[in-house]
């Protein structure tokens, strides 16, 4: 599969992983300016927002297969936590008090 790539802008261009909605994105971007060049979401309802909010970033999918040699690199890497769960690192559900 052969992915485009957005047109790098002024500033540093920004990676996410495990993006959610793109907040942590958000604030790499009001902090440093750049542009977001590539997404890796693989929950549906955050990818839809992200598709609405950045339209012609790809959304990589899930990191775990990803071919990173495809995948231009970037000077700012941000990362979510909930991906945790999907690498099964964390229980799915926490416990109830």
């Amino acid at each position: 599969m052969t992915l485009a790539f957005p047109a790098a802008g002024r500033g540093p261009l920004i990676g996410s992983l495990c993006s959610g909605y793109g907040g942590l994105d958000l604030g790499v971007l009001a902090s440093f300016g750049g542009s977001v060049l590539w997404h890796a979401e693989s929950e549906p309802g955050p990818s839809a927002i992200l598709s609405r909010h950045w339209p012609g970033v790809p959304n990589l999918g899930d990191i775990t297969t990803i071919d990173w040699a495809d995948v231009p690199r970037v000077c700012v890497l941000t990362a979510g936590f909930p991906c945790q769960r999907r690498l099964g690192r964390r229980p799915p559900r926490r416990a109830q008090p």
